[in-house]
């Protein structure tokens, strides 16, 4: 016998006891966790209940519909942008479309790959709205640019530059790499600069204090 399992019902743990004196006994675990919820369950309700009041209470985060006026109204228009994000874990893209100017997720979908017809699809509340579009923002997926352009002709489309960058880098990396370890090989062997304490004192530096003028060493002294 490996040992004895129960609840905390003192008389079965007892019973259990004096029949495997030699085996361990433990408490079980979903039993415990059980009764520790029952005492949890109170403190984590009154927590819920203080969270809502409390954003209850904030003030009350208003719509797109109600952004863009005050976007619109300072640039002149919006800009549109999408980016392809993947979940950890998961084959399918997630499209976001947000509005740059203001940073404000607008919309999202998540599509196995992008697809231009669904895109335009997608697009078609936000191409109805009242606002001037100054601009396009998209990584280079030819399937997005296409749906944008088709979605807002007259906008001029850009590409992204972090995505830009970002690709731009990949090529750059192996290349700044190799550099960063020459030059650390080629610093490695030169001498090490030593250390101040360490560096050889000059003939003239310990006659240095005694070469001051006379009249700092001595007071100067006036007639009377």
């Amino acid at each position: 016998m490996l040992a004895t399992l129960s609840d905390g019902e003192s008389a079965i743990i007892a019973a259990m006891n004096s029949s495997w004196p030699d085996a361990p006994h433990q408490r079980c675990q979903a039993h415990f966790l059980s009764n520790l919820s029952e005492a949890v369950l109170p403190l984590d309700t009154k927590l819920r209940q203080q969270l809502k009041a409390d954003l209850d209470g904030m003030p009350k985060v208003p719509e797109f519909s109600e952004r863009p006026q005050g976007t619109a109204a300072e640039h002149g228009g919006l800009i549109w942008a999408i980016d392809a994000l993947q979940p950890e874990g998961h084959g399918t893209l997630l499209y976001v479309l947000y509005e740059v100017l203001s940073g404000t997720p607008v919309s999202a979908i998540q599509l196995p790959q992008a697809q231009g017809q669904q895109l335009i699809e997608w697009l078609q509340p936000y191409q109805k709205l009242r606002y001037k579009v100054l601009a396009t923002l998209s990584d280079g997926e030819s399937a997005i640019i296409a749906a944008m352009n088709s979605s807002w002709p007259d906008a001029p489309h850009q590409r992204c530059q972090a995505h830009f960058l970002s690709n731009l880098s990949e090529a750059v990396l192996p290349l700044d790499t190799k550099l960063r370890q020459q030059l650390k090989a080629d610093l490695d062997g030169m001498p090490k600069v030593p250390e101040f304490s360490e560096r050889p004192q000059g003939p003239g530096s310990e006659q240095q204090q005694d070469s001051l003028p006379f009249f700092q060493e001595s007071p100067i002294c006036h007639e009377t």
